[in-house]
């Protein structure tokens, strides 16, 4: 068994914006091997489809990229990509097959660890190979403890989910390896079943869901609302929130106002969240509802108080009212 291999999720002609980080998190996992593991990356696409841009590549060290081609590919499918992987696997015998814990890779990964009976760890903050075994960090109780797990692997592939955002986009690109680095393309055409007949589940378009539906533990961006904005507040935070796809959140008071549904509060007793962005209006800053945003990548804070401690934690400070502050902000994203 040799290879690491990283499936790289692709919209049109760009790679999904995690790329980096997985593989970045993969190849460090291959430098610590006692024999250095080649790391490569794999696509799947249907025939004739454009490549995204894939120039990210041999900047971050990867040598090889796999494409596996079929017409059942020309749209995401449970069974496209279980089946198409799972004969990859089969041929190539990887130690390890790993993905983002983005909503495609939740919904692949697992099914293709039943179908071939292989070893899985899902949503892991750091991944390590050793002796035969697949060590991972993971977070229990919403973020609130961590647990170090070690799953036993023997010699079949194994398979793992890496939670987006943790290690964050690789902050400088390592431009040796863009000097000495080719990238080598191998295509395959995976023996995939047409099975029209039978088809249980059938695309028929995809359409981004409101910000009052969008999962907090999922949303990469998220716009909160506390006392300060009032209950006409959220209205706005709302608004604003469709135009940056971003999930809304609340303090608890904001929730036991009944402003917002409890399911929306973020804090010690509510949601402990991961986003990459965090908008926080009218929020305090009180530590109840802190410790469950601190680990935002990029926190934006907007509050009329100079003195609240909101301000502490922000990577940017607006000073005033996010009522009045958002519909200005909102005009000039529609502007852009």
């Amino acid at each position: 068994m040799t290879g690491i291999c990283a499936v790289l999720e692709h919209t049109g002609a760009t790679l999904h914006e995690h790329s980096s980080e997985l593989l970045s998190e993969l190849v460090d996992i291959s430098r610590r091997q006692p024999t250095p593991a080649a790391v490569c990356a794999v696509l799947l696409v249907s025939h004739r489809e454009e490549l995204p841009d894939i120039s990210l590549l041999p900047k971050l060290g990867i040598h090889h990229l796999y494409i596996l081609e079929h017409p059942l590919l020309a749209h995401y499918s449970t069974e496209g990509y279980v089946n198409a992987l799972a004969w990859f696997i089969q041929q190539r015998t990887p130690m390890l097959v790993a993905t983002s814990a983005t909503p495609y890779g939740r919904d692949w990964t697992p099914r293709l660890a039943a179908q071939l009976r292989l070893p899985f760890v899902p949503n892991c903050l750091n991944l390590d190979l050793h002796s035969d075994g697949l060590f991972a960090l993971r977070s229990i109780y919403e973020g609130r403890a961590y647990i170090q797990t070690r799953t036993a692997l023997h010699e079949r592939t194994a398979l793992a989910t890496l939670v987006p955002g943790v290690r964050g986009v690789p902050a400088k690109i390592q431009q040796d390896f863009a000097s000495t680095s080719t990238l080598e393309i191998t295509r395959f055409v995976p023996e995939l079943q047409q099975r029209n007949e039978q088809e249980r589940i059938r695309r028929i378009s995809v359409q981004a869901p409101s910000p009052e539906e969008v999962g907090l533990d999922a949303a990469e961006r998220i716009v909160a609302g506390g006392r300060g904005v009032g209950r006409e507040g959220f209205t706005a935070i709302a608004a604003f929130a469709r135009l940056l796809d971003a999930a809304v959140g609340a303090t608890r008071v904001a929730t036991d106002l009944g402003w917002v549904e409890h399911a929306r509060q973020i804090g010690t007793t509510g949601k402990i969240v991961h986003p990459r962005l965090y908008i926080a209006c009218g929020i305090s800053g009180a530590a109840q509802h802190t410790s469950g945003m601190s680990e935002a990548q990029t926190v934006i804070a907007i509050n009329p108080d100079r003195s609240a401690p909101i301000f502490a934690l922000a990577d940017l400070g607006l000073l005033g009212d996010a009522n009045q502050i958002l519909p200005l902000a909102a005009k000039l994203l529609e502007q852009s």
